[in-house]
């Protein structure tokens, strides 16, 4: 896998985050290290998707968050 996908590399595009109706970002501040996968999670937000994060600290990424855990 790691040939055809590179190291570290998620298998999807990130385009298809825009369509799932759940998301959970666990241990991760999204929006300060991803800000390109952040712009297609809140896109998936403005569609009606729900954001779970799961991190001990509040961030910016929680703050968009709808369960903050």
């Amino acid at each position: 896998m790691a040939a055809t996908y590179g190291r570290g590399a998620m298998t999807n595009h990130w385009i298809d985050l825009q369509h799932a109706k759940t998301i959970l970002i666990a241990g991760n501040n999204t929006a300060e290290c991803h800000p390109i996968a952040m712009k297609w999670v809140l896109r998936a937000k403005d569609r009606g998707a729900k954001i779970i994060v799961v991190d001990p600290r509040f961030n910016l990424t929680a703050a968009h968050a709808d369960i903050f855990c």
